[in-house]
């Protein structure tokens, strides 16, 4: 899994938003869609920051949204999905073989003793 990848999570809502560019990410501009994936440099590029990628490393291959099933699952993506709904603060880590459910700790505590 690619450590640099991002996805965008809007607060207090449950959608997850598409990759971001990391090289605009980088810069503290405004969040861009990310369009490119390259593994050798395992990051996510919008279409102007691909092209300057581009020409820094030629030999570098750049998978498109075609086939952005060869991308990564996105760091951000996976820590939205391991949160714990209740308790946003803990990450989901036990299962409740009783109720059948995923927990975090303090459900755990609080309901799954």
């Amino acid at each position: 899994m690619a450590t640099s990848s991002q996805s965008s999570v809007e607060p207090g809502s449950n959608e997850v938003k598409d990759y971001i560019c990391n090289a605009c990410e980088d810069q503290n501009t405004v969040e861009t869609s990310a369009d490119f994936y390259c593994k050798q440099c395992e990051r996510f590029y919008c279409g102007n920051c691909i092209h300057l990628h581009g020409k820094l490393f030629a030999k570098h291959n750049s998978i498109g949204r075609v086939d952005i099933d060869k991308w990564p699952v996105s760091k951000k993506v996976v820590d939205f999905l391991q949160t714990c709904d209740v308790h946003k603060e803990h990450k989901i880590d036990q299962f409740c073989k009783l109720h059948k459910q995923l927990c975090c700790p303090q459900c755990v505590s609080d309901q799954h003793r």
